[in-house]
């Protein structure tokens, strides 16, 4: 909704979002797109009005994304620490509160992957309780939780 609205009303699609989980059962909820009202009290109206359809009958309650936001939006499951699949480098990546669930080796060799998927100048962000702290990287702090990719591109797939 935030890229959507901050883009403006144009035709096409603006934006890809590349939507991963490990688990096959959180990403089916998150691709049906249904949720209760409660999840939307602070977005504005006016989104709500644009981006949400409101349930009805048995879905009171509930708010749908409308397809044309949907769209936007391709799920996939991903396993941070197995070969990701060849994808364009990213403008930006969240990789939120994941780091803590894995050792200092593992949470390196993840940061040095998701650094390599990034375009120069895309930023990488990190859940507010993590950080990179005590591991290597290309990465610039910008401020916490926040990073950029500020290394030339390799030449290559990034993303091996």
């Amino acid at each position: 909704m935030c890229l959507a609205g901050a883009l403006g009303p144009t035709p096409g699609r603006q934006f890809h979002i590349w939507a991963t989980d490990i688990s096959t059962r959180v990403l089916r909820a998150a691709q049906r797109g249904i949720y209760p009202s409660g999840r939307f009290d602070d977005v504005p109206e006016a989104w709500r009005r644009t981006y949400l359809l409101r349930g009805q009958g048995a879905s009171q309650g509930f708010y749908k994304i409308k397809p044309q936001l949907a769209r936007s939006v391709e799920f996939a499951r991903l396993n941070l620490i197995e070969p990701f699949p060849d994808q364009q480098p990213f403008h930006i990546i969240f990789c939120r509160n994941v780091m803590m669930y894995f050792d200092k080796p593992t949470q390196q060799k993840i940061v040095e992957r998701l650094s390599g998927c990034l375009e120069r100048g895309g930023y990488l962000l990190v859940g507010h309780s993590e950080s990179l702290t005590g591991i290597e990287h290309a990465l610039e702090y910008v401020r916490p939780a926040t990073y950029r990719n500020h290394k030339p591109e390799k030449a290559g797939k990034p993303w091996r």
